[in-house]
């Protein structure tokens, strides 16, 4: 039996209905190599995927927390998408997360006896206004020396992350653990709708918001304009200096928010946990680059991608407690997902197709 000759052949245009399909397909093999893992730990797959979405979606048990952890990679996500629209690679969305962190904690222990209502603005102003100039400095270093984007916002997120540790670790903020901040006052938390902050459908609006802005304003048509071919962009007459500076403003403005959220927003933190824990939720950030890979840069499909992604890390986590598995894999879950989602990311430009044989 012969086999049917195969080649390949580029994809012109990527409809959206072609990207869906890429993505489920993607979603499926990952599921299947899972699977693998899961039959040599001795556990039932279908128990396994089942517990994953029972808990991660059910009021009583994981929902509140798959709904704030969505949001927050949501945002990150955003924070993500805008400046590679142009060609910038926004890494240091850890760091302006970082820098948000600074800038709400900030405001929140220097005047932390304003009522709520202006309290919670001036937060979530701060906040914004730290990770948006950290993500300038980038924007601008860019541009002005052609500095390289990921090299200079790693070492920037090393750097907020050091700012941290020395307002937290035996410096001013420090709690009464050692390893901690000060709590938030009562006022700077988010006020909730049945135990869902107020942040949450803020991000959902700046999605749209977002959406409209890259394909309806003429800054997205010039953000779209330069990130397909920044020089015919320039001979046009566009400034790509104000244009990177805008763009990685607004990411990092984006990434400064969702530190108010990650803190204020959940009742269980409303402090900065020890260097190991904000850590982990800053390496969180970069799981926005996956997100807005995943969903081809388009703010409006990173809203179920983040809930889907955010159930799976919260649901994940149940299956070592649950089912008793080795410590971790979760993780490789997670990573198998991720793995799956970049290869495919190849069926974006070229398709396989059977050649016919000639008569």
């Amino acid at each position: 039996m012969r086999l049917p000759r195969l080649k390949l052949e580029r994809v012109l245009v990527l409809t959206g209905r072609d990207a869906v399909k890429i993505s489920a397909a993607s979603i499926i093999v990952a599921f299947v190599i899972f699977s693998i893992f899961l039959l040599l730990e001795g556990a039932d797959a279908i128990e396994a995927y089942r517990n994953i979405f029972s808990f991660a979606f059910n009021p009583r048990l994981g929902l509140v927390t798959t709904i704030h952890r969505s949001m927050f990679l949501l945002l990150v996500t955003l924070a993500f998408i805008l400046p590679l629209k142009t060609g910038f690679w926004n890494v240091g969305v850890q760091g302006q997360f970082y820098l948000g962190t600074v800038g709400a904690f900030a405001v929140a222990y220097a005047l932390g006896n304003l009522p709520a209502g202006v309290l919670i603005p001036l937060m979530m102003v701060a906040a914004s206004l730290f990770g948006a100039g950290y993500g300038a400095i980038a924007g601008f270093l860019k541009e002005k020396w052609g500095v390289n984007e990921v090299v200079l916002t790693i070492m920037l997120n090393n750097i907020a992350f050091w700012l941290i540790y020395c307002l937290v670790i035996g410096g001013p903020w420090m709690g009464i653990s050692e390893s901690e901040s000060r709590s938030l006052p009562a006022s700077a938390m988010a006020p909730t709708i049945g135990k869902i902050p107020f942040t949450v459908p803020l991000a959902i609006a700046l999605s749209v918001i977002f959406y409209f802005l890259l394909t309806k304003s003429s800054i997205g048509y010039q953000i779209r304009c330069y990130g397909s071919n920044p020089s015919a962009a320039k001979y046009a007459g566009m400034n790509p200096l104000k244009l990177l500076i805008f763009v990685t403003a607004i990411g990092g403005a984006i990434a400064g928010l969702s530190a108010y959220h990650m803190w204020a927003g959940d009742p269980s933190f409303g402090r900065i946990p020890r260097p190991e824990g904000y850590m982990g939720i800053g390496d969180f950030t970069f799981w926005g680059i996956i997100v807005g890979l995943v969903c081809l840069l388009n703010p409006i499909a990173a809203i179920p991608a983040s809930i889907f992604i955010g159930s799976l890390r919260e649901g994940g986590a149940i299956l070592v407690r649950r089912l008793g598995l080795t410590f971790g894999l979760d993780n490789v879950f997670v990573g198998i997902l991720f793995l799956t989602f970049v290869a495919f990311q190849f069926f974006h430009r070229y398709k396989i197709i059977r050649v016919k044989k000639r008569r």
